[in-house]
């Protein structure tokens, strides 16, 4: 008798951790998917533009432009990616949306996004070649895609 299920944790990719990560590397100017803008200040401040939502929300396609605070947080089971330490991005002050028209791989998206108040991002980082890159995942997450972001 096989037994299979279609969530749970032998099903989930295994996806890149780091646990050495320092704020000082994450300070700085960075573009992500569809032109994306993320800009992490050294006093904590954080600013995005057009950054899609994480999860399902990125299948609706709506990005947002504002300004919040981001931090360095530890990982705990089901909190951040894998439980390692994330990148937490927290918009409170919203000061543009965006809906990107649809494209063959978004399936699901549908009718713009109602107007949103705040949002919150966690980012997994990887390290690679290029150095620190922080990424969050879209989509279905039995097999996410994982959009990195890059220094500029």
């Amino acid at each position: 008798m096989v037994v299979t299920s279609g969530c749970g944790a032998l099903f989930y990719p295994r996806l890149p951790t780091v646990h050495n990560a320092s704020t000082e590397e994450l300070v700085g100017d960075w573009t992500g998917p569809d032109g994306a803008k993320v800009i992490l200040e050294r006093d904590g401040r954080a600013e995005v533009r057009d950054l899609g939502g994480e999860d399902w929300a990125f299948d609706r396609g709506w990005g947002l432009s504002g300004t919040g605070t981001w931090q360095l947080i530890e990982g705990a089971s089901g909190e951040t990616i894998g439980g390692a330490p994330a990148v937490q991005i927290s918009i409170t002050n919203v000061t543009g949306q965006i809906q990107r028209p649809p494209r063959s791989i978004d399936k699901w998206t549908t009718a713009p996004y109602s107007p949103i108040g705040e949002y919150t991002w966690k980012f997994g980082m990887e390290r690679t070649k290029e150095g620190l890159q922080p990424y969050y995942l879209a989509g279905d997450p039995d097999s996410p895609n994982l959009y990195h972001l890059k220094r500029t």
